[in-house]
């Protein structure tokens, strides 16, 4: 895989950039499987400098675009519906949030809708919706399991028929190498005045710095990191302005919960009465963001 060293940071381009955290993985010994959504090796991370100025987490060296999205395409992620009750729960209060912004009528675009639970959720609310995935295997998921047809690639791949009223990007802005890229594009599509929703961990937050090098977050398919100011920061630079902030919270069953820390117990006898058993689970760790595209 190809690495670029950057001397100055990716989002606003300041040149005051300093060691944040040591690497962890060999970059030329990762595969698809890596960048699992459902991957629990926490504390897997690449070289990461931050930004004096702006705050902005990035991996230095960062990896090639082109093998990043090569890895998503190739994915298959067997557990991830599995959870679909719980990240149903998840999904269904971001839609009564944003309900409260625009009519659910509105047209929809999701990126990176992975199996398309939210998509499915979405629709049911009344969106018209559409989305878009890399990973083969889970848009054949989509299909298979709520009858979605999503345009497999990348939102820079993707060709837009209309303007959407609202644009999500829930876990997906952490993925992504050039996060200034992807708002340019995601800005393109939405009508004046429409509302992208971001979903995306917080590297200020008190349950990263406690934690550390093991904060749960710290996973391969993670590849930068924001606070509030940097996302305020990348948000403006794209013509958005930010209507409600909140602190995403986690609805997981306890078998999910169990089988990130003890591995061992996935396809134990208990495991039907654990996937029954929900919890919410609040580190205060990730933001929530409603921003709007200013009309001009």
């Amino acid at each position: 895989m190809k690495l670029t060293v950057l001397d100055r940071c990716p989002l606003c381009h300041g040149k005051r950039i300093v060691r944040f955290k040591k690497g962890t993985v060999d970059p030329q010994a990762l595969g698809s499987a890596d960048f699992k959504i459902t991957d629990s090796h926490y504390g897997s991370r690449w070289t990461f400098d931050s930004c004096r100025d702006c705050g902005f987490v990035f991996a230095n060296p960062v990896p090639d675009g082109e093998a990043i999205a090569g890895f998503y395409s190739a994915l298959a992620d067997e557990e991830y519906s599995q959870e679909d009750e719980g990240r149903g729960r998840n999904f269904t209060l971001i839609l009564e949030r944003l309900g409260r912004l625009v009519p659910p009528s509105s047209s929809l675009l999701d990126v990176g809708a992975a199996s398309g639970i939210f998509l499915n959720l979405a629709r049911g609310a009344g969106y018209r919706g559409t989305g878009i995935e890399p990973s083969a295997a889970l848009a054949a998921d989509a299909r298979r399991l709520y009858g979605l047809e999503l345009f497999r690639g990348t939102a820079e791949q993707f060709v837009a028929e209309e303007k959407f009223g609202v644009v999500t990007l829930l876990d997906v802005l952490e993925h992504v190498t050039d996060p200034n890229a992807l708002l340019a594009t995601l800005g393109s599509f939405l009508l004046p005045g429409g509302v992208l929703v971001i979903v995306t961990p917080d590297v200020s937050s008190l349950a990263a710095r406690v934690m550390g090098g093991r904060w749960w977050h710290y996973r391969v398919a993670h590849i930068n990191f924001f606070n509030r100011r940097s996302l305020e920061r990348l948000l403006a630079a794209h013509d958005f302005e930010i209507v409600q902030v909140r602190r995403f919270a986690w609805h997981f069953s306890l078998h999910y919960l169990l089988t990130r820390l003890l591995p061992f117990l996935k396809g134990k006898p208990l495991q039907k009465s654990l996937k029954k058993l929900h919890l919410k689970l609040q580190l205060f760790d990730s933001l929530e963001v409603y921003a709007r595209k200013k009309e001009k």
